[in-house]
């Protein structure tokens, strides 16, 4: 039977000793057979809470994660300490993804980190269902609810899996999660509220500065951002919706001979690594990025946060500058408000929502051009549905749609490999589902600007919102900056 004492010896021997109270409080509850949701601030020690007792029990802990990258870098941080981690995923060739895996398959793995898309190849099902699993692990659990261009269903079908692995104990972690996020964690995990003890750590970042300004054009947001650039020192990230206006951007302050790099979705694979780990290892101190950047990011000195265009979120605004002042020292994030960005999120939102009829007439239309998918591309494929819209990404949405209600499948995103698999009926097509999903992320981005145009702390209000009300005026954000004689 494993013990704390076991897994504080584990830390002991990698210099991680003492825990944390707070992780050593999570470690007992799971001791206990609790199933456990995590929702603690970016950098307060989340990983080590799986970690740890996977590597004390018998058996080995699963590790669900949303990001190749993020996977790579906590499978090299664990065998730098000597503990037997792998990860298997889609960037690894043939021969090395096998001989992973018979190390799974030997029982010499304590740790496996995977992409929840790995649990569509039946060979890794079978072996797995063959594994005694101690522990599964949700990292970034906040992802299963969500539901946009970029959407990926096999994250919603986690309780599916852990079902099928005969439904060992779960772990899942976040940094942030609403009431109703925190519900369809629960739901989609399979999980009730009497087994899944709720650990709240809060989500105080007290080194942080929060501030924010309303700019009247494009021209008054660069002069904010070069005068910023100036106050700030050390590392600093700044955030775009538009990758066309991080281009912009990215051309002006080329001409004013400030150095940055570049992270965005548009780049080749090994661009977007160079520039992050130039960014990482202190070579690049500015990056200009959208959101494409920064989840699990592991970098404990940026200086600063700027948000050049309006995120579609509290939540998402509140990750991004989360990644700010993780050494505990001061950090100074600036939010730049320009009404005409909000037309920009509005126009997102349409995208994130296909009305019913849109998800209609693309079934339709894979269904009578079923035998030409394998010569087709995506535009031409838009190009039919969205008038030649190229910025119209209602049809990444569907088709996710579709292939979470089972019409199609889509693996590796790719039009040749599609297949329909059932017709799609009257029941699948929900109005009331459609509206009250459009109805929320409306309000998700009607909360962001009551936030901005509130006069109250900047701190209590977010925490207000992520359902942590019992919290004092900071002191160190714009608003409390106001308030001093």
């Amino acid at each position: 039977m494993t013990s704390i004492s076991d897994i504080e010896e584990i830390a002991r021997q990698a210099k991680l000793f003492p825990l944390r109270e707070p992780q050593r409080r999570a470690m007992v509850q799971l001791l206990a057979g609790q199933n456990l949701l995590l929702i603690w601030p970016t950098g307060s020690g989340k990983s080590l809470c799986y970690q740890l007792p996977a590597l004390a029990r018998e058996g080995m802990g699963l590790v669900i994660s949303p990001l190749i990258a993020l996977m790579e870098d906590q499978v090299a941080k664990g065998r730098a300490l000597g503990w037997p981690v792998t990860c298997v995923h889609s960037g690894l060739k043939r021969e090395e993804r096998k001989k992973r895996l018979a190390t799974v398959a030997r029982g010499a793995v304590k740790l496996l980190y995977v992409t929840p898309e790995r649990f569509r190849q039946d060979e890794f099902c079978q072996l797995l269902t063959e594994t005694k699993i101690s522990l599964l692990a949700v990292d970034e659990a906040h992802c299963i609810s969500q539901w946009g261009h970029d959407f990926r269903p096999d994250y919603s079908r986690v309780g599916e899996i852990r079902r099928k692995l005969g439904d060992p104990q779960v772990i899942a972690l976040t940094a942030t999660a609403t009431k109703e996020v925190q519900a369809d964690i629960l739901r989609l995990l399979h999980l009730t509220a009497e087994s899944t003890a709720l650990m709240w750590e809060g989500v105080e970042r007290p080194g942080l500065h929060l501030a924010a300004v309303e700019c009247e054009s494009h021209e008054d947001k660069l002069n904010a951002l070069v005068d910023w650039l100036g106050e700030v020192k050390g590392a600093k990230i700044v955030y775009f919706t538009l990758i066309s206006t991080l281009q912009k951007v990215s051309h002006v302050l080329a001409q004013k001979g400030i150095e940055h790099g570049v992270y965005h979705g548009d780049l080749e694979a090994r661009a977007r690594n160079q520039t992050q780990s130039r960014f990482l290892g202190g070579a690049t101190e500015l990056l200009l990025a959208t959101p494409a950047f920064g989840l699990g990011i592991d970098k404990a000195d940026v200086r600063g946060v700027l948000h050049f265009e309006i995120p579609g979120s509290l939540e998402a605004y509140f990750q991004e500058v989360g990644r700010a002042g993780r050494d505990q020292l001061p950090a100074h994030c600036l939010f730049l408000y320009w009404q005409e960005d909000l037309e920009t999120q509005m126009r997102f939102i349409e995208t994130l929502t296909p009305e019913p009829a849109y998800i209609r007439a693309l079934y339709n239309l894979l269904v009578s051009w079923q035998d030409r998918l394998s010569t087709l591309d995506m535009e031409e494929l838009r190009a039919q549905l969205s008038f030649k819209n190229k910025r119209d990404f209602r049809l990444e949405t569907a088709l996710n749609v579709l292939e979470r209600w089972d019409v199609i499948r889509w693996p590796r995103r790719r039009l040749q490999e599609l297949t329909l698999l059932r017709p799609l009926t009257a029941e699948d097509l929900s109005e009331e589902l459609w509206k009250a999903r459009k109805l929320q992320l409306q309000k998700k981005l009607l909360a962001l600007v009551q936030w901005f145009r509130g006069e109250g702390c900047r701190k209590v209000e977010i925490y207000r919102y992520l359902g942590w009300a019992n919290s004092e005026p900071c002191g160190f954000c714009d608003r409390c900056d106001e308030g001093v004689e």
